[in-house]
């Protein structure tokens, strides 16, 4: 079948630029030490095929066509990919290539909301009994919540930095998005395989953010919290290819 070849291709080429850029991630840590300006500064390589394999899986999520699951359901994971790949344009090539020192948190903090709107995409999606269910998420309420209490706390001036908002924003809406694709096989709407890709994918993401946490977390030169921050952002993508790829492949029709 021609997806499935392009699938094969995509999964392939994806695994193959992973296996590159997690190699010379490693031998730039060995070469630099946990030297924050010395690691951004050489991992141009890196950056460049960490995105290019974010547009492979929003390809494979794109390419789904005629071997969809469901109408509907293709289109939500459709838009949330474009809200993934739009958050690392600006985590790895805005923020690299065009970030100073006055504006590059501003692409953190945007990258942030991308990603904030992917995964109330994703719990929208994984909270659906049929492929026509309208019903709204009361799990909503927690990141509603947040938004609200972040918008509490930045009028009596508690909280000022943006980046710091929009993750403690984030942070809630990412367990919900958790929790609800570990739910996703009881729902009965998913098959057994598609299920699996959704809560799997969900777990990897989820710990590829705990390690995002830990990365933006720099201390001073050769510290130990400077080596946690280094040592975390190698792993990132361990978990990242993984959680995109399954996701992608979650929209897919998995039987004849």
């Amino acid at each position: 079948m021609v997806y499935s070849r392009l699938v094969t291709v995509f999964t392939v080429i994806a695994a193959t630029l992973f296996v590159a850029f997690f190699v010379c991630d490693w031998l730039v840590l060995y070469q630099c030490g946990a030297v924050q300006s010395c690691l951004e500064t050489s991992s141009d390589f890196q950056n460049v095929t960490k995105f290019i394999v974010t547009a492979i899986a929003s390809l494979l999520a794109f390419s789904v066509g005629k071997r969809k699951f469901a109408n509907r359901d293709r289109l939500f994971l459709q838009i949330a990919f474009a809200m993934i790949l739009c958050a690392d344009f600006c985590f790895k090539i805005l923020y690299n290539y065009f970030g100073t020192v006055d504006n590059r948190d501003n692409f953190i903090t945007v990258g942030i909301v991308f990603f904030f709107i992917a995964q109330m995409i994703f719990i929208y999606r994984h909270t659906r009994i049929s492929d026509v269910d309208w019903s709204f998420p009361w799990i909503y309420c927690i990141p509603v919540a947040a938004i609200f209490s972040m918008a509490f706390l930045t009028y009596f001036h508690v909280l000022e930095s943006f980046e710091l908002m929009a993750a403690l924003v984030y942070a809630p809406t990412l367990c919900c998005s958790l929790f609800v694709a570990c739910w996703a096989s009881k729902r009965g709407f998913y098959p057994e395989k598609n299920a699996f890709f959704v809560m799997f994918g969900m777990i990897c993401f989820s710990l590829c953010d705990i390690l995002t946490g830990l990365s933006l977390l720099p201390g001073e030169d050769h510290s130990a919290r400077e080596i946690i921050a280094a040592v975390s952002n190698n792993f990132i993508w361990l978990f990242y290819v993984p959680a995109i790829i399954c996701l992608a492949l979650s929209g897919y029709r998995h039987h004849r």
